[in-house]
């Protein structure tokens, strides 16, 4: 059975684990000023998503359409291949659709979410943005349209780490597997719109950036239909906030995710 590439951190006293979710065009890479912080406290899985990473060369069953709910199932198989029965999940930016669509599909496998710069709902400038890219990937090389994407997401000073780790882990994708991707993220809005209308079922914890002008409003909004979730905001901090501030990033998901665990 083919599984996706991962990074694992274990030590024989941690009884819980913690799955990491990257999102569209980054890597298990992009979680690594995570891992000292909750390694000390948690057993880590970090897979590389379907065509991203080291997961480059899975098949696709012939009668399956690649879709969000296949990549949530290829994470589901990795995790009966560890043998982890429930998991917390942090994701980031995309990663958070992927998480949304496990509990879905597999409610008891969550014990909890953490999600960074989260797309609870795409607006329409958005929306826009990606439909535009996908008519562009026909004109312009993936690698250079994943660059403007990037500026466009991660534009000031403070997010250049960030946009750079992205914009070196995008161009390691295979152009049509990109081109795939980004028609996925363009064609999300209206399960996204439902989804938006759904509490999650587990424990939540929502962590923005100020500076993230493109999904902050909609994770606002969100918790304010759900107050019962939990939304911390990051100041002068952009979309990827677990590199751009991972300190802060850390202790406010540690300190949640330990209050859990007692």
């Amino acid at each position: 059975m083919e599984i996706l590439s991962f990074q694992e951190y274990t030590q024989p006293q941690h009884k819980e684990w913690i799955v990491f979710i990257h999102g569209a065009g980054g890597s298990s890479k992009t979680f690594g000023r995570q891992i000292a912080a909750f390694r000390s406290h948690f057993n880590l899985l970090l897979p590389d998503l379907r065509d991203h990473g080291n997961s480059k060369e899975l098949t696709k069953p012939e009668d399956d359409e690649f879709s969000f709910r296949m990549v949530a199932h290829d994470v589901l198989t990795l995790m009966r291949e560890k043998g982890i029965e429930r998991a917390h999940f942090i994701g980031i930016s995309m990663g958070s659709i992927v998480i949304r669509i496990i509990e879905d599909i597999a409610p008891k496998v969550v014990s909890s979410v953490i999600i960074g710069g989260g797309v609870m709902k795409l607006n329409r400038r958005t929306h826009l943005l990606f439909k535009t890219g996908v008519f562009l990937s026909s004109f312009i090389p993936y690698h250079k349209l994943y660059q403007l994407v990037a500026w466009i997401l991660m534009p000031y000073r403070n997010h250049k780490v960030a946009r750079r780790l992205f914009v070196r882990e995008a161009a390691q994708i295979k152009s049509e597997a990109f081109k795939v991707w980004l028609g996925l993220l363009a064609d999300l809005k209206k399960n996204l719109d439902s989804y938006f209308n759904k509490p999650f079922k587990s424990p939540m914890l929502m962590i923005m950036g100020s500076q993230d002008f493109n999904f902050l409003d909609e994770s606002i909004d969100y918790w304010k239909k759900f107050p019962f979730t939990n939304l911390d905001i990051l100041p002068k901090c952009g979309h990827v906030c677990n590199i751009e501030q991972a300190d802060e990033f850390n202790q406010r998901s540690l300190n949640f995710l330990l209050k859990l665990s007692k």
